[in-house]
């Protein structure tokens, strides 16, 4: 059974009227997730720094969408801030 189209696209990026949003899709090629572009994300992805989960088809090896869960991706950022750095 397909996933919606419905769903497929309200999962494709956060709502900024819902800030606490938990999953969002990884953007497309030249558009950002929180300041990161999709080459920045899969790199997190790949070395288990930020928490993700494959929607797809039992069975389906490379159909479906990987969602970002944004908390992690927050917390990873996060990390990086500097005390002392003033913007």
């Amino acid at each position: 059974m397909a996933l919606s189209k419905t769903f497929r696209e309200d999962a494709a990026h956060i709502d900024r009227n819902k800030p606490n949003a938990e999953w969002a899709r990884i953007p497309r090629i030249g558009e950002s997730l929180e300041g990161l572009f999709r080459s920045q994300l899969f790199a997190l992805v790949k070395t288990g720094q930020i928490k993700t989960a494959a929607i797809k088809p039992a069975g389906a090896s490379r159909t479906g969408m990987r969602l970002i869960h944004i908390p992690s991706l927050r917390n990873w950022i996060e990390k990086h801030v500097q005390e002392s750095e003033v913007v």
